[in-house]
């Protein structure tokens, strides 16, 4: 019964001292570099690139990472609204697409950083089968990044670049 109880306040400690969000702030800072690695292979010329014409451009995908991330930052961590449109790629430089996306991640890595875990269980994506709490609205988030992501290193070989390296450290 004693080791149970030790056992008890040894986890209670632990999960005091660790945040979900805070324990993941490296994963997005990675992730954060991994795209913009990928957004700066591609040449200037070839952001207006899409595979057929029902797809977004490579420029576009990116933009469409940064405005989204800031969307859901706002709806789903913080509960605001998000009334800007996504910007359009063709309208931009290859540097002011990489800087939305760099300041986006920036927005998007600070807010995580103060969340708390008891913000964490709270409400966060509400439409959908089933609503989200704010952990597994990060973990949402983190999903439709590395997707327009992979379909951006797709664009990449598609012109014959090779993509950057992938790693997760």
């Amino acid at each position: 019964m004693f080791i149970v109880l030790i056992g008890c306040f040894c986890n209670t400690v632990s999960a005091q001292n660790n945040s979900f969000a805070k324990d993941n702030l490296a994963i997005w800072r990675n992730a954060k570099n991994r795209t913009l690695a990928v957004a700066r292979a591609m040449p200037a010329d070839k952001y207006a690139y899409a595979p057929t014409a029902d797809v977004m451009s490579f420029g576009q995908q990116m933009a469409h990472i940064a405005n989204s991330m800031r969307s859901m930052e706002m709806r789903f961590l913080k509960n605001a609204q998000w009334n800007q449109r996504e910007p359009n790629a063709a309208s931009m430089t290859k540097e002011g697409v990489i800087t939305l996306l760099s300041d986006s991640f920036e927005e998007v890595i600070k807010t995580i950083g103060s969340l708390t875990e008891a913000d964490l269980s709270k409400p966060g994506k509400s439409f959908g089968n089933p609503p989200l709490n704010k952990e597994q609205s990060m973990l949402f988030m983190f999903d439709h990044i590395t997707n327009h992501r992979a379909k951006a290193v797709l664009y990449l070989r598609l012109n014959g670049i090779r993509p950057p390296q992938y790693g997760f450290n």
